[in-house]
């Protein structure tokens, strides 16, 4: 049976980090050295200690996870830096599960964060070169707002957002 629920402190960060690493070795195969291909479970346990991380369980077993930063703790670019802008990241499903809605699934979770703290916007940052990312998010609605050169990054990101709500 498939659940999707908060982070607990009893979550294994191993399982956790592993999960992402599974996720996002595709694109570190192709020259993407995207954190999360490669991070440990300090960096791990300090990302979703920054926000609102829910775990997706299938019979007891960790298979997708999101992180919901709230607007305080979404950074780094001009437009991330909007007090009405909230992000999500760490975001990976088990690669024999992409494809079956459970992404979509957290995404709607996060979103629905996004939109219970009343924020304008919800936006993410990822490769320029991951097209099969960035189709992905634009179906989902969202829409370029920039670019980014992270420094421990090979490659420019972009910032995609989602529009939730009219600026009031």
């Amino acid at each position: 049976m498939l659940t999707i629920r908060p982070y607990e402190n009893s979550d294994s960060l191993l399982e956790i980090t592993e999960l992402l690493h599974l996720a996002y070795k595709p694109l570190a195969d192709v020259g993407l050295n995207f954190v999360a291909s490669h991070q440990d479970e300090k960096i791990t346990k300090s990302r979703i200690d920054k926000g609102n991380c829910l775990i997706a369980e299938l019979d007891g077993v960790i298979v997708g996870t999101i992180t919901y930063y709230p607007a305080a703790n979404t950074k780094g670019t001009e437009f991330m830096d909007r007090v009405d802008v909230a992000s999500f990241g760490q975001f990976a499903v088990r690669p024999d599960l992409q494809g079956s809605g459970l992404g979509s699934r957290l995404l709607d979770e996060a979103e629905s964060m996004a939109r219970a703290e009343d924020v304008t916007e919800l936006c993410l940052n990822t490769a320029e070169p991951a097209t099969e990312l960035r189709e992905y998010y634009t179906r989902r609605g969202y829409r370029l707002v920039g670019y980014v050169q992270w420094p421990e990054l090979f490659y420019r990101s972009v910032v995609l957002s989602k529009l939730l709500k009219e600026a009031t």
